[in-house]
């Protein structure tokens, strides 16, 4: 059996894969199919690493057939083919989560190197989701050292008396000390979903007191708010406990925080909690525009952890991790959203609460 990347070429026109095969064929192992059917059923009993898909065939249509072939595995490499009129199809094609398109007539060495550059993203994913833990740890500090020297560099310019800086290189490095500080924030989130997902950071459990976090994650947020004119309310007893993980309901809250602010061009923000029997509802409401439905169904998936379901496409680092944080924590999330803004319940369970006054202030 051959160790070749599989690469299975989709086109109605036998040209068209003969040209393929004949640029791909010395370093590929090539399989053909002239219509939709033919390809799905390939995917379906063959191991393929790539393919290339002619989006305009008669039958089923070619973004359907790039659709099916995510759900048959979603880290099957998908490049479009396009020709003259075709380019907007082409863009649908790359929303669909197609890593880049090929045009008639082929240049040989372009399709060599896009063909190679998207088996290395895949081979490159697969590393990372095999790779031991000591791996992870030694590319979260890859990551994080350069950010880190960035910042410290910027910081020291910024700092100098000897040679007062203009107006324009304040504001460069303003922009640069933001930038990095949002690439680390982006850098950790993505490391520390990995590890979610592979089971590294354990539950640590112990009495966590509800206010504490609201007032400590009120404070976070509150710089990037006031930079909006946005407020952030928070409404919660003064002595409401649950026994769960203190970081993670942190984190979580934090998360559905950020999106609020960054969402809500004006107004306000409310994190509040209250008792529900047995149980905490952690409440994130803002004033913005309100989530679309299609995000809040992606929200679900990440949360049920479903093995069939496709990759989320729309959601931003803030949802992904809400989602998995919350299926750790076997809490609940549940998302309304309106012209007045979206809310988001968190229900905590394992919880032991006294009702006392409630903490009410802005920040």
């Amino acid at each position: 059996m051959t160790s070749l990347p599989r690469v299975l070429i989709v086109d109605d026109e036998l040209g068209v894969r003969e040209s393929l095969r004949a640029i791909l064929g010395s370093d590929y192992d090539i399989m053909t199919a002239g219509s939709g059917d033919e390809a799905l059923g390939i995917c379906a009993r063959e191991a393929v690493d790539l393919v290339t898909l002619d989006l305009r065939m008669p039958g089923m249509g070619g973004i359907s057939v790039l659709e099916a072939i995510k759900k048959i595995d979603p880290e099957i490499e998908v490049l479009i083919i396009t020709g003259y009129g075709s380019f907007d199809t082409a863009i649908q094609g790359l929303r669909n989560r197609a890593f880049d398109y090929l045009s008639k007539p082929f240049d040989c060495d372009h399709v060599r190197h896009v063909v190679q550059a998207a088996l290395a993203r895949r081979t490159a994913l697969r590393r990372l989701r095999s790779a031991p833990e000591q791996i992870l740890a030694t590319l979260s500090h890859e990551f994080r050292t350069p950010l880190n020297v960035i910042m410290g560099y910027s910081t020291m310019m910024g700092d100098e008396q000897d040679a007062p800086l203009s107006q324009e290189q304040k504001l460069a490095l303003d922009r640069i000390q933001a930038n990095s500080s949002a690439l680390l924030s982006y850098v950790e989130t993505l490391f520390y979903m990995v590890e979610l997902d592979r089971g590294l950071i354990p539950l640590n459990l112990g009495p966590v007191h509800i206010a504490n976090v609201l007032v400590h994650v009120q404070g976070e947020v509150a710089s990037a708010a006031a930079q909006k004119g946005v407020t952030v309310a928070i409404d919660v007893p003064t002595d409401l406990v649950v026994t769960s993980d203190e970081d993670k309901i942190t984190r979580l809250v934090r998360s559905l925080a950020d999106n609020a602010v960054r969402y809500s061009p004006s107004g306000q923000v409310v994190l509040a909690a209250r008792s529900v029997r047995d149980q905490v509802v952690l409440e994130v409401r803002d004033s913005g525009g309100g989530i679309s439905p299609e995000l809040v169904a992606e929200t679900q998936d990440v949360i049920a952890g479903r093995p069939g379901a496709d990759p989320p496409r729309l959601l931003g680092f803030g949802l992904r991790l809400a989602g998995r944080l919350v299926r750790v924590l076997g809490a609940g999330l549940a998302i309304t959203a309106g012209r007045g803004g979206t809310t988001c319940e968190v229900t905590v369970p394992t919880m032991v609460s006294a009702e006392l006054p409630r903490i009410a202030s802005n920040g």
